[in-house]
Formats: structure tokens, C-alpha cells, sequence
């Protein structure tokens, strides 16, 4: 009978080997090429864009007399459906272009200065990266992109990598330094109407009780992974 297999070391630690270094750039591209998806449900269930759908279906049904022939009704109806999801995944594909078109190894360099790399490394793999700007002159770190791997989230590795990254900010500039999420991060940008942003604002704002939190434990002596 074989042994059980062990499963690989989860590890969290600034990157230096640049290959590392392109692998965590490219999970945090694909976060921001992934917010497609909630900008999609954003669009698709609004409330002002539903109720023109909507419109269109009713106008087509009554006022063009569609739906008293069945066989019309299978073309028209898929035709309104399909062009309503098509629009949606234009507008949307604005975050595939922000992740294809943005040079992350330049936007890791920005200001002629490179920004430390902390990554969450299981077996060869990385599954979760911060970016961490250290600005010794202000005594400041600013978090420029923090995520993890699809498969991997909703686990408390987030909070891990977010309290790895107090700890280092806090050994590298001191006690004193302030931690926060930088303006221009990585999925700060929000190329739609502003009516369907709330779920990005609302994950913004989780993103900050969660550093909140990671601070509020290393101020009580919690360091690193819990």
C-alpha cells in the first residue's frame, strides 16, 4: 500500500527570482482581466439596463405583434437576448484591455524605483502576490496590487499576505510607518459608467478592513500567517 502523498509547502516571501517576479505580475493581470465578470452581473441585472431590456422584449411582443407566431418569437427573442449580452461584453471587455495593454513589469518599476514583491509560493507555484511600494522618506508603504489565485481564495490567504506585508513594511521602515492601499493600485481602474461600480467600491472597502485588520494584529504582537 503507498503512502499518502504530503502535500506541497505553502510559503510566504519577497520574490527575487524574476521568473517568480512574472509570474506574480501575471496573476495580478488576470485579477484585473477578471473583473470582467463582475462588471458583466453588474450590467446585466441593473436595474436601468434590465428595464430596457425588458422594454424591447414587451414592444417586440405587443407592439410589433410578435408573439402571436411562435415561430418568429424563436428568432426574435434570441436575436434581443444575444444582442443584450453582446453590448454587455463589449463594454466590459474594457478590463481585458487594461490587463493586455498595461506593461506590469514598467508599472512595478514606476518612478525609476522597483517595487517589492511578496508572494505566496505552494509547491513551485505562486498562488497569491502583493506589490508593496516602501518609501523610506515618508515612512510609507503603499499596497499597489494584492491578490490570489481563483482556486485558492475565500481560505484566509488573502489576510495572511496582507499580514506578511505589515510585518515587512514594518521591519524595513519601522514601527512608526503607515500601511495603506495606494490610490492607483492595480484594479483601481473603473472604466464603466459609475452606476455599476458598487461592487467594485464594496470590495474596496473590504480590501481596507482586511488591512485594517492585519494592522490591528501586529500592533497586537499577531505576526505573519495565522
Amino acid at each position: 500500500m503507498s503512502e499518502p502523498t504530503e502535500p506541497p509547502p505553502l510559503s510566504i516571501e519577497v520574490l527575487t527570482d524574476p521568473k517568480e517576479k512574472k509570474d506574480a505580475l501575471k496573476l495580478i493581470a488576470d485579477s484585473v482581466a477578471q473583473q470582467r465578470q463582475t462588471a458583466s452581473r453588474a450590467m446585466i441585472f441593473h436595474p436601468i439596463p434590465l428595464s430596457v431590456f425588458v422594454a424591447i422584449l414587451a414592444i417586440a411582443h405587443y407592439g410589433a405583434g410578435i408573439g402571436k407566431d411562435i415561430s418568429t418569437m424563436l428568432i426574435i427573442y434570441p436575436g434581443i437576448i444575444l444582442t443584450y449580452l453582446v453590448a454587455i461584453r463589449y463594454f466590459t471587455s474594457a478590463y481585458i484591455r487594461i490587463a493586455e495593454e498595461t506593461n506590469w513589469l514598467d508599472w512595478m518599476k514606476k518612478d525609476g524605483v522597483e517595487d517589492t514583491i511578496i508572494g505566496a509560493r505552494f509547491g513551485k507555484d505562486i498562488i497569491a502576490a502583493v506589490v508593496l511600494r516602501l518609501e523610506k522618506s515618508n515612512k510609507a508603504a503603499f499596497i499597489r496590487a494584492w491578490t490570489t489565485r481563483a482556486r485558492y481564495r475565500r481560505r484566509g490567504l488573502g489576510g495572511d499576505m496582507l499580514r506578511e506585508s505589515v510585518k515587512i513594511a514594518k521591519q524595513k521602515l519601522g514601527k512608526g510607518c503607515t500601511v495603506e492601499f495606494a490610490q492607483d493600485h492595480a484594479n483601481s481602474e473603473m472604466p464603466l459608467h459609475e452606476l455599476f461600480n458598487a461592487p467594485f467600491l464594496a470590495r474596496q472597502m473590504k480590501a481596507k478592513k482586511a488591512l485594517s485588520a492585519a494592522l490591528k494584529d501586529w500592533d497586537e504582537g499577531k505576526e505573519g500567517p495565522q
